[in-house]
């Protein structure tokens, strides 16, 4: 992107939803929808683990 101007460029990651929570990886139920508070509190618990 910084070699060629004036044309789009893109970038590409190959990524893992919802990475470093159990219930939340991989699981397409989560993605683009908030957890519940429940659910938030458990997933913070796990993040603080790591």
């Amino acid at each position: 992107a910084e070699k060629v101007k004036g044309k789009p460029s893109m970038i590409l990651g190959h990524t893992v939803k919802g990475k470093g929570v159990s219930f939340f990886e991989n699981k397409n139920k989560y993605h683009g929808v908030a957890p519940n508070k429940e659910e938030l509190e458990r997933a913070l618990k796990e993040l603080e683990l790591q």
